[in-house]
């Protein structure tokens, strides 16, 4: 029975799980920031999608939320200009690697390799505006020890989140806005993922997921300021 209430309990309240346990296991990979302060901050993975990341970008204005865009270097192809945009709107970028597979399988010299890769297609497409890079998601979410000391050996890093609403599953939007209801946390991590079949969903679950949140008193803010509790 145990077993089955931590399945439970992974599948529709995973954010106790990683705040409580995994956050405290591995200190090097942000989960979720500190403090009682009820600020969320919102990432979205493997963009650009295309056009619609211009939609996703206009939503985020008018919403007036900022977010972390992690960023696969090969799909800058979709939409070049995106890394500039992104930075004038006041977003922040942070590193996906350049294919959409499992980071935790590469080779030592094909991770960097990935990761220099999108650095450097990243910071053309931006220009003239500069790329600050602290953040990588490995592709897929998986890590291992050997990772992590890459990537502070490249002054990275690890970013996963706490709130996961399995959107890559495509549930009814009722249940999106359920489950961040019900995960939602001072310190929170959103993962929402801007790719060509998903885009539309994500911008129809911020609609209803911001004013939600809001009305429950969070505010969203950049990663960077989520890890300054002082700010």
């Amino acid at each position: 029975m145990l077993l089955l209430d931590l399945v439970v309990l992974g599948l529709l309240l995973p954010s106790l799980l990683i705040r409580f346990l995994l956050a405290p296991l591995h200190p090097q990979v942000l989960f979720c920031g500190r403090g009682p302060s009820k600020r969320l901050a919102l990432t979205l993975d493997d963009g650009p999608s295309g056009p619609g990341s211009e939609a996703l970008l206009e939503l985020l204005e008018e919403l007036q939320v900022p977010a972390t865009f992690f960023l696969i270097g090969s799909h800058l192809e979709r939409d070049p200009a995106f890394p500039l945009r992104a930075l004038q709107q006041g977003h922040e970028l942070g590193n996906h690697l350049w294919r959409d597979e499992p980071s935790a399988a590469l080779e030592e010299s094909s991770f960097h390799r990935q990761l220099r890769n999108t650095e450097r297609r990243v910071e053309r497409a931006a220009f003239p505006e500069p790329v600050t890079w602290r953040w990588c998601r490995p592709g897929q979410g998986w890590f291992h020890r050997r990772m992590l000391a890459w990537l502070a050996g490249r002054h990275y890093r690890l970013v996963l989140g706490s709130i996961f609403p399995w959107d890559t599953l495509k549930p009814p939007l009722w249940f999106v806005r359920w489950f961040v209801r019900c995960n939602a946390h001072p310190g929170g991590i959103l993962v929402l993922h801007d790719t060509p079949a998903l885009n539309a969903r994500t911008c129809r679950t911020l609609q209803r997921i911001v004013p939600d949140l809001r009305r429950r008193g969070y505010t969203f803010v950049p990663l960077a300021e989520l890890l300054d509790p002082g700010s």
